[in-house]
């Protein structure tokens, strides 16, 4: 028995996942998944803090036999992971308690403005409250992330329908006139400020996921960006001169400029995990 497989089998048999024994040993859970493959060997320190960690000895980590008589037996029980993934299927129920607690804010939101002699919009006043209740609902991981994401959205198309306000009039900052009403500028910087604050912990929350960083990994991440850009030029283009031909440039454009945003969230993120990973490697 290898190393590699010495370690998987003592993790497995301890019920332990490579990032909670990455966590155990300061390390980062591509180490743990690179020890385990037999790609590279731990130090003489994290041996010693394995052996400490499963409670076995030098002998027993790296050679794959205790002092009495290897037992091989247990391992292929112990690596049955079916318990662990069964308790992490299903959302806390907490996030259940929060999940009900928004969608009867949205319903009460909706009510309150339909009396107010609300229109169409008493709707997208209740969508945040929704669209986090689903988020709640469905969502293990990273729920608060994505309702803030869902959150902005609802209220920048809110923004942008209303008060035609969006974060790109901070390209106008230099030839603002008072006139036009500053309110309306600090409101697009706002904004902004809120995406890239997004943006920031989208990124450093994904950037440490493993990803490939082969050739084709980086012609992939390289034509994402180039479709991007052209998307981005063209696209704003052909919405602006074709479809206000047809009267259907309102909410479409919108929704592309909040798809673009999307996309970048995307390409930054896996940017961010190529990048990671390669630093990883040579290291």
């Amino acid at each position: 028995m290898s190393l590699g497989e010495s370690i998987a089998r003592l993790r497995a048999q301890n019920g332990w996942s490579q990032g909670e024994l990455a966590d155990k040993l300061e390390v980062s859970r591509q180490s743990v998944s690179k020890w385990e493959t037999d790609a590279s060997v731990p130090d003489l320190d994290k041996l010693v803090k394995l052996s400490e960690a499963f409670g076995v000895s030098l002998d027993e980590l790296v050679h794959g036999r205790s002092g009495t008589a290897p037992c091989p037996a247990p391992s292929p029980v112990a690596s049955l992971p079916s318990p662990i993934p069964a308790q992490k299927t299903g959302v806390s129920g907490g996030q259940k308690i929060a999940a009900l607690v928004l969608f009867l804010c949205g319903l009460m939101v909706l009510f309150v403005f339909l009396l107010l002699g609300g229109d169409m919009f008493s709707f997208l006043f209740a969508a945040p409250f929704w669209l986090c209740a689903g988020i709640c609902a469905v969502c293990r991981k990273n729920a608060g992330l994505w309702c803030g994401w869902a959150v902005y959205f609802c209220a920048a198309l809110y923004m942008r329908l209303a008060t035609g306000i969006s974060w790109s009039l901070v390209l106008l900052t230099h030839i603002y006139e008072p006139s036009w009403n500053y309110a309306r500028l600090a409101a697009a910087w706002v904004e902004l400020a809120i995406i890239l604050v997004l943006l920031a912990v989208t990124v450093l929350r994904f950037r440490r996921l493993p990803l490939a960083t082969g050739r084709d990994t980086l012609i992939a991440l390289a034509a994402g960006w180039l479709g991007f850009l052209l998307v981005r030029a063209v696209g704003g283009y052909v919405l602006t001169h074709y479809f206000r031909l047809a009267g259907a440039i309102g909410v479409l454009y919108y929704l592309f400029g909040f798809a673009q945003l999307g996309a970048l969230a995307v390409l930054l993120c896996f940017s961010a995990r190529y990048l990671h990973s390669l630093r990883h490697k040579q290291q």
